[in-house]
């Protein structure tokens, strides 16, 4: 909570987490910088880490990173805080490539109907379908729309 507080992170629930009630991660902070609005949750009990990047126009990068231990989830932490400040979805997406290398088998996106595992090279086409799905279903669908996230290929 700390490493969070200290990088500008908002922290939410925490009158629940410190009322030891349930919550589905321990720790959940929220950040805003110029390009998108990040969340990041931490659940100790469940072993993950989730991270979140979004803006209106440009879609959203959405993942999971499950660990191995405390120290592992301090690591994950650290890299995405690291990158929190120069944050776009574009490079939200990049940077589960990047963690998907470092965790293999361990990043996921998850649909609501099923998970995906994220590797370093699937993770880009994974955001992009997602996102232009996700545009067509909310009637946004253009044809030549600009997908930050398809142009890094």
């Amino acid at each position: 909570m700390e490493l969070l507080v200290n990088a500008g992170w908002q922290l939410k629930n925490v009158e629940a987490f410190e009322d030891d009630l349930w919550l589905p991660a321990e720790v959940t902070a929220r950040k805003r910088v110029p390009a998108c609005i990040m969340e990041l949750g931490y659940s100790f009990e469940d072993a993950y880490v989730s991270f979140a990047a979004a803006q209106f126009h440009e879609g959203r990068a959405e993942y999971v990173i499950y660990v191995d231990s405390f120290e592992e989830s301090v690591e994950v932490i650290q890299t995405l805080l690291a990158a929190s400040e120069q944050m776009t979805v574009a490079g939200a997406a990049r940077l589960s490539r990047q963690l998907a290398a470092s965790y293999p088998g361990e990043v996921f996106f998850f649909t609501g109907a099923e998970s995906v595992e994220l590797t370093a090279t699937n993770a880009l086409d994974v955001f992009h379908r997602s996102n232009s799905e996700m545009a067509c279903s909310t009637g946004v669908c253009v044809a030549n729309r600009r997908n930050p996230v398809r142009e890094l290929n």
